[in-house]
């Protein structure tokens, strides 16, 4: 177990500095405007040198299997994810619980615990995951929260930094060229940076939030219960026909899985109108929630995946 007590750790860790940036927003350091600022920061610079930084070498051969292997997995899990979303919150006015359902906080939270709680190598299998949420939420959930076609955007994944990070780290990593010693560290500390601004912008989030207002709604409850105990669950049942041989691949998909509702959701709302702060507290509260439940599950995991 572990990897359950670097777990507990790690999301103590991410705790603290989220409270941090609860603290910093509450006491007047940090404003919506500042918070805003330190998330486009991530988006943009400290997320993809992230990924880019997790593909500078040669890949191996059995990583490249792997990875195909793992986006077969993640696509029968996307599809598996709606039509039980579609299934289970059926209401008009359940779309947010669907969404929250459905899409996970990769970018933010995937990447960086992945990499500190499974390594530098579970970056690659947490990318592919990246890229295929990425999709889904520029496609799918956008379509979802406006009720309009016209707004599914394919050209924003042509500019996306994740997307665009992953196909450079992909280049890099197949034809063995290598960064300079100078620019890879630079790209090396820009990386570093990644968690402690996630888990500072989380915190601003949840302190934006009417916790106490929303703490009196049912739907929020449905939502954090959507998001990290019936998306978990159904991802582990799939992973359990998955061989353990496999076993950085499940162990990847079902951490980030595990994760907080996407980020995106309080942004989608806030552009078309469908209760910001409704989602917003959803994205503060899943966060928070999530440092217990990730370990939770990931010690059900590695119990079951050991009988």
């Amino acid at each position: 177990m572990t990897i359950v007590r670097i777990i507990f750790g790690q999301t103590a860790i991410m705790f603290l500095i989220m409270l941090v940036g609860f603290l910093c927003f509450r006491v007047g350091l940090v404003d919506e405007s500042g918070s805003q600022q330190i998330s486009n920061i991530v988006i943009y610079i400290s997320n993809p040198a992230l990924l880019l930084n997790s593909f500078i070498g040669n890949l191996k051969v059995s990583q490249m299997i792997d990875g195909l292997y793992a986006l077969i997995i993640l696509t029968v899990m996307m599809l598996a994810t709606i039509a039980v979303a579609k299934l289970i919150f059926r209401k008009p006015e359940q779309m947010l619980i669907r969404f929250a359902l459905i899409f996970a906080n990769l970018g933010f939270i995937g990447l960086p615990l992945s990499k500190a709680v499974l390594g530098t190598g579970s970056i690659f299998y947490m990318s592919i995951f990246v890229g295929v949420s990425n999709f889904s939420l520029w496609t799918y959930g956008i379509y979802m929260v406006s009720g309009d076609r016209r707004t599914i955007q394919l050209k924003r994944l042509a500019v996306n930094p994740a997307i665009l990070a992953l196909i450079f780290g992909l280049l890099f990593a197949l034809t063995g060229v290598k960064l300079p010693s100078v620019l890879g560290t630079a790209v090396s500390d820009l990386a570093d940076m990644n968690l402690p601004l996630v888990m500072i912008a989380m915190g601003c989030y949840l302190a934006q939030g009417d916790v106490r207002s929303a703490l009196k709604s049912k739907a929020l409850y449905q939502a954090v219960g959507a998001r990290l105990i019936i998306a978990p669950l159904i991802v582990l049942a799939i992973l359990q026909f998955i061989p353990n041989q496999f076993m950085m691949v499940k162990e990847v998909i079902l951490l980030g899985q595990a994760t907080p509702v996407a980020a995106l959701m309080a942004i989608f709302s806030n552009t078309f109108h469908k209760n910001s702060l409704f989602s917003t507290t959803v994205v503060g509260l899943t966060t928070l929630c999530s440092l217990v439940t990730i370990p939770l599950f990931m010690g059900l995991a590695q119990w079951l995946w050991h009988l």
